[in-house]
């Protein structure tokens, strides 16, 4: 029914498209991988009516965006290789995960790529790579090298900088990403010694952000491979496995329950990335296009985001939809963490 082939848009550099290609892979289809370049982009942008990476061409002619989505779709047409749990705690945790790890990591991608010159200068190559349709293990020549040199300043100065600004993580916070994301690691490394994905011994959507992070930024880039070295090095490993596993019949873990080592997770979520949402949220009820957030050093500007708000709404829905025990069940375990609070505020039309 579903025979075919998927086809892969995006680039090598990229934390969502790596995602998505940790989902293909886990989920066994068929795809190929093709680099959304200078030749192939325009084409690519009209079908996806996005200038957004990754898209995902499917069998069937489709070109869908955004990893959330397109995982829910996934989940629901191979119904044999769940990537999402069917209980109610685990199922909302697993939402919970990827929202978080979705939009809180790109603060540690971001910094470490774009306000270190030397690793500016070290992904230039790769960056030049893609754009002309090559690949990273092609190569360049010594021409192309001097165009990629040129090519990174402004992608640096047009994209990045003004991505850590608008992220509240820019030079003036690299350190304290930095710290933050050391002393994360060594909770998720812990985590992923004991267990082979988030909720147990089957991969849920954010297991393939965790991995789309490490292949697209981490395990690569050399100002923070330095940082993953000297806090969680087992962590290039875990992700690798992650990255290149397989469904099978393995399972979540039994009677809906949570791994223990999840609890630094939640309570990291619940600390900055589900403060950010309140925040943002009344900055968007307001009309305004900046917000402010403390993250333990001082009030750092942030741009409110749309798209937090429909995605926190996309949960808020799932909460809501569940039934009475279910919801019970919910409340006693996540309720009591206090990673529901920012869900459950009422949604905003955005």
């Amino acid at each position: 029914m579903f025979d075919g082939k998927y086809i892969l848009w995006g680039g090598e550099h990229s934390y969502f498209t790596r995602k998505l290609q940790a989902m293909l892979n886990y989920l066994a289809l068929d795809y190929e991988f093709k680099l959304k370049s200078a030749e192939t982009g325009p084409d690519v942008e009209a079908r996806l009516g996005t200038h957004f990476i990754p898209g995902l061409e499917t069998p069937e002619g489709w070109f869908i965006h955004d990893t959330t989505p397109i995982g829910l779709m996934l989940h629901t047409k191979y119904p044999d290789r769940p990537i999402l749990p069917t209980s109610a705690v685990q199922r909302i945790a697993a939402h919970l995960l990827e929202d978080w790890a979705d939009e809180w990591f790109g603060r540690y991608a971001i910094t470490s790529r774009w306000c270190y010159p030397d690793n500016i200068a070290h992904v230039a190559n790769g960056f030049y790579a893609n754009h002309i349709g090559k690949f990273v293990a092609e190569g360049l020549t010594p021409e192309e090298e001097v165009e990629a040199a040129n090519m990174i300043t402004m992608v640096r100065d047009n994209f990045g900088l003004r991505a850590c600004a608008n992220r509240g993580c820019g030079p003036d916070q690299a350190e304290a990403v930095r710290q933050d994301f050391e002393s994360l690691m060594k909770h998720a490394e812990s985590h992923y010694n004991q267990h082979r994905f988030l909720l147990g011994d089957r991969a849920s959507l954010g297991d393939f952000s965790f991995a789309g992070l490490f292949k697209a930024h981490i395990e690569v880039d050399p100002e923070s491979r330095s940082w993953i070295d000297a806090s969680a090095p087992e962590m290039v490993d875990y992700m690798n496995r992650v990255f290149d596993a397989r469904t099978d019949d393995d399972d979540y873990l039994p009677d809906d329950q949570l791994p223990e080592t999840l609890m630094p997770f939640f309570a990291h979520m619940r600390d900055t990335y589900h403060q950010f949402l309140k925040v943002s949220r009344e900055a968007l009820a307001a009309g305004e296009k900046w917000c402010e957030l403390d993250l333990g050093d001082g009030p750092i500007k942030m741009r409110s985001l749309k798209y937090n708000e429909v995605s926190r709404r996309h949960i808020r829905n799932e909460i809501v939809a569940l039934s009475p025990d279910e919801r019970t069940a919910v409340d006693n375990v996540l309720g009591s963490l206090g990673v529901l609070d920012a869900y459950m505020l009422p949604a905003l039309s955005v």
